[in-house]
């Protein structure tokens, strides 16, 4: 089935919206990495082993962390379908 004008649009929107969440939260990221002074990475071993505190920045760090990998998953799986 080809794609039509309608889809690639779509698909095009979606990859933007892709684009812009990513960009969304790596800046949300990167702002508490300098905040708490540590990578993500750090973080993550961290928290999944509850050596660190309970504040609501960890966990909104730890979901911002997931979300970004969904939206990434997303884009890459797009991409291939916009050349």
């Amino acid at each position: 089935m080809p794609i039509t004008t309608e889809i690639k649009e779509s698909l095009e929107r979606e990859y933007n919206i892709c684009s812009n969440s990513i960009n969304f939260y790596k800046r949300q990221i990167k702002a508490l990495e300098k905040k708490y002074r540590m990578t993500t990475l750090l973080f993550l071993v961290k928290f999944e082993k509850g050596k660190i505190g309970d504040e609501q920045d960890f966990f909104d760090w730890y979901a911002f962390h997931k979300i970004l990998i969904s939206w990434t998953s997303t884009k890459n799986a797009l991409q291939p379908l916009l050349k």
